[in-house]
């Protein structure tokens, strides 16, 4: 919570205390979107590829069940 209070502040240029005081969800919600989007920009830049998405275990067990035609 302290590093997106920190986060929040830096980007609207005020005081941690103010930010705590006047944010919005919503504010969170942008900073949130914002930073991801830098994140992906970012590995994009530095790897050359696009980041892999981050599946959940059962997900990828149905992947493999499609592949496969037929349970694990």
């Amino acid at each position: 919570m302290t590093i997106t209070l920190d986060n929040l502040a830096t980007r609207y240029h005020c005081l941690p205390s103010q930010a705590l005081a006047q944010a919005t969800t919503f504010d969170l919600h942008v900073l949130d979107v914002a930073t991801r989007w830098s994140n992906y920009q970012h590995e994009l830049a530095t790897t050359g590829t696009k980041p892999v998405p981050k599946l959940s275990e059962q997900q990828m067990i149905q992947m493999l069940e499609s592949v496969k035609g037929k349970p694990l």
